[in-house]
């Protein structure tokens, strides 16, 4: 722990936010600043300080000081991102702690939504909606726990829901913004006078540009949410795939039907290396999660012991496993779900459904930011319609094999995560990983039950160049495909890649908006 060092003029800077947020919203320790200026990959420039404003109001004061004194502001979530999104390009910055505008602002059983401070984490969403006996449509990415409903709208995100609501914009209503001229806009019908956040659909949609914008365009305060009564029945199915065409086939048909909210699938190889070697006392802390997720003790003891039973066979031989997650309004409608979804992929073998249960059982987990023995990790992505899987799919293996033996030189090993995502199709995520040593993100973020037991690499660099090579030709093969992004960020091309109307048109909201280019500068490109 220690104070930063500051110039004369660094140190007025610092005054001026004070009296505008007090002095317990600034902080300027060099520690502090260092691990907030990194994410899962990356390091940025460190700040001047981290401010974390209190209200709209009080971040619409900050923005327009730092415009009057050209000081870039890079907004932060959770931190769970992997693509520069929020790190500082330039040598004196701000970065936003929105961790003060967490608070629920309405939940409207009448209207159904929630109004909710963008810093409120998904965990903590869907532990005051459950009291009602509600959630969100979409209702959190697995790293809900720490990511922030704010961080999660301007980047994307997918998970718990996306097989039937697709990604997380879909179920906002309205936004709250600070713009870079220090402007408060309500993006829905509440924009207009006397008008509540029902209707995104009043003119035209302005709740959209500013989803997934990496926090470029604005400063997101406050979401409103679309809610929906919980499930009165949940369960899970498994299956083993042999044929990668096949199974994303199935993804394909259970999105375009919305059976299942929560489709994702891995290679075989992720799976057996993630199992490890058996362990009794996690393996009955996990079945007796999932035992208490099956709402009564006849059903806990059923599931407990068909998984003790068929423990981690199911691992053996699969080269894909597919897990889906099932809803229904009561048991005529789960069991009608489940019979089709049984009906569709007759082309796999059922297996134990482990993951999908333990999945629902302990949606928000604490999340590694390491692999387990640990070794660095870094997750890229791409989202393609079924029209392009195939031949992408055969592509990315031949990429692959292009890196194999440099990767394996170098110690590096990749894996193959997937998730179905309605509306738009399968998400495709290598994950990479390989020994380096860790930054600070990595130390602050490591789960407590992995305290200790960590080895300590020396630094890699020869390790690092060759994922950063295999991303960057992930990328065009990616594009060649016609595929998108989440998690844009710097690391995704975006405005490049751009007609030159569209474009134009996203240099010019954002010159409207951020006529100074303060906000988050060079993300999307712009």
């Amino acid at each position: 722990m220690g104070t930063a060092q500051h110039t004369r003029d660094d140190l007025e800077l610092i005054e001026n936010l004070t009296e505008i947020c007090g002095s317990s919203a600034v902080c300027i320790d060099s520690s502090d600043l260092r691990f907030f200026s990194q994410d899962l990959f990356y390091e940025g420039n460190v700040p001047l300080a981290i401010v974390a404003p209190a209200t709209a109001q009080e971040l619409a004061e900050l923005v327009t000081y730092c415009r009057k004194v050209k000081l870039s502001i890079f907004p932060r979530g959770g931190g769970m991102s992997y693509s520069r999104a929020f790190q500082p390009n330039c040598q004196k910055s701000v970065m936003l702690d929105l961790a003060n505008l967490n608070h629920i602002h309405e939940i409207s059983m009448a209207d159904g939504h929630v109004t909710v401070g963008s810093g409120c984490t998904w965990l903590a969403l869907d532990q005051a909606l459950a009291k009602k006996d509600m959630r969100a449509r979409f209702w959190g990415p697995m790293s809900g726990r720490i990511a922030t409903i704010g961080g999660s709208m301007s980047v994307g995100t997918v998970t718990f829901g996306s097989g039937t609501t697709g990604a997380s914009a879909n179920a906002v209503k309205s936004f709250e913004i600070v713009s870079g001229t220090g402007e408060i806009i309500h993006t829905g019908s509440d924009g207009s006078l006397g008008g509540h956040p029902n209707n995104r659909n009043f003119g035209p949609d302005l709740t959209g540009i500013f989803a997934n914008d990496a926090g470029a365009l604005g400063i997101k305060t406050a979401v409103t949410l679309e809610i929906e009564p919980r499930p009165a029945h949940v369960t899970g199915l498994s299956f083993a795939y042999d044929d990668f065409d096949a199974m994303a086939a199935l993804f394909c048909a259970l999105t375009s039907q919305r059976l299942a909210s929560e489709l994702i699938a891995m290679d075989g190889d992720v799976a057996r290396q993630n199992a490890g070697p058996a362990n009794l006392l996690a393996d009955v802390k996990a079945m007796w999660r999932i035992g208490k997720a099956a709402g009564n003790p006849l059903a806990a003891l059923n599931r407990m012991t068909r998984i003790a039973l068929a423990g981690r066979r199911f691992l053996d031989k699969a080269k894909y496993t597919a897990h889906f997650v099932v809803e229904g309004r009561d048991k005529a409608d789960l069991k009608s779900r489940i019979s089709a979804i049984r009906q569709l992929a007759k082309s796999g073998s059922e297996i134990v459904n482990t993951v999908p249960l333990m999945t629902r059982a302990d949606p928000f987990p604490v999340l590694p930011v390491t692999h387990p023995d640990g070794r660095r990790m870094l997750p890229i992505h791409g989202l393609f319609p079924q029209s392009a899987l195939s031949e992408f799919h055969s592509d990315y293996l031949k990429l692959k094999a292009e890196f194999r033996d440099k990767m394996e030189t170098a110690s590096v090993t990749v894996a193959e995560f997937f998730a179905g995502v309605a509306g738009i199709g399968l998400l495709y995520e290598p994950v990479f990983y390989w020994p380096d040593n860790m930054l600070s993100y990595h130390d602050r973020n490591m789960p407590d039950y992995l305290e200790g037991q960590m080895p300590e690499y020396p630094e890699n660099l020869a390790a690092r160049n060759i994922v950063e090579q295999f991303v960057s030709a992930f990328h065009k093969l990616t594009q060649k495909h016609g595929g998108s992004h989440f998690q844009i960020g710097r690391t995704y091309p975006y405005v490049e890649n751009r007609s030159n109307g569209a474009a134009s048109l996203l240099r010019n909201l954002k010159n409207a908006l951020d006529p100074d280019n303060i906000i988050n500068p060079g993300a999307l490109g712009l």
